[in-house]
């Protein structure tokens, strides 16, 4: 079975001249350095026995960084990282990551200037509506997250309220049904009134069913 591995942008700019001092103080060791192309290099780090591979593209100033059980450290070490960046693959070969750095790079630049607006409206209780209200630009980076969710399992993408109150929203592909997939079988119910549901202890937290995305959710 083929291992799916995430890549998180991080924008370095006020990172670079203080990176080297956080590393020493999170024991995060820089092992490899290679300059791939005039514009990437690729540097692996090791914390503890884990390897942290990173891609960094100088024009840009974007770290691309490999999400482990240490991606927090690599956050305080280098900045937040940005759902708009993400790169999911099974190939971790140089010459199929690189085209996939730069081309969600190339699409981040060409952005539009309205940010995306999503509200997620969830049912009460059974047989309840739910409703999603968005602009076109959520609406857009909601299909592309379908899609790679489609592909690889998982997706996600960044929105805010109308308010102003940014969020991910992550996109699950869990296959099979209630009668032939056990976690459909226990999984919590999307019903937020409590008065009329109330999750039991032996059911599934929607959360913990991501893998890819894992180690991000983690993080709260």
């Amino acid at each position: 079975m083929e291992t799916t591995t995430l890549f998180v942008g991080i924008d370095t700019n006020i990172s670079l001249q203080r990176n080297l001092d956080k590393r020493k103080k999170r024991q995060i060791k820089r092992t490899d350095l290679i300059e791939l192309t005039p514009n990437v290099s690729y540097a692996s780090y090791r914390k503890d026995e884990t390897i942290i591979r990173t891609y960094f593209l100088k024009k840009e100033v974007i770290l691309f960084v490999e999400v482990t059980s240490f991606i927090k450290e690599m956050e305080e070490i280098f900045g937040i990282c940005s759902s708009d960046l993400d790169v999911i693959t099974t190939n971790l070969s140089h010459e199929a990551l690189i085209p996939k750095f730069e081309h969600v790079l190339k699409e981040y630049e060409n952005q539009t200037r309205h940010f995306p607006i999503l509200h997620a409206y969830g049912q009460k209780s059974w047989h309840d509506e739910a409703l999603i209200v968005a602009n076109k630009e959520a609406l857009i980076k909601l299909k592309n997250a379908i899609d790679v969710a489609l592909k690889y399992g998982e997706g996600r993408l960044s929105a805010s309220t109308s308010d102003g109150e940014g969020y991910d929203l992550y996109v699950k592909c869990l296959n099979g049904d209630a009668e032939t997939n056990e976690v459909w079988r226990n999984l919590e119910l999307p019903y937020h009134d409590r008065e009329m549901y109330a999750p039991q202890e032996e059911e599934v937290d929607p959360y913990s069913i991501n893998s890819v995305y894992s180690q991000l959710l983690n993080r709260q």
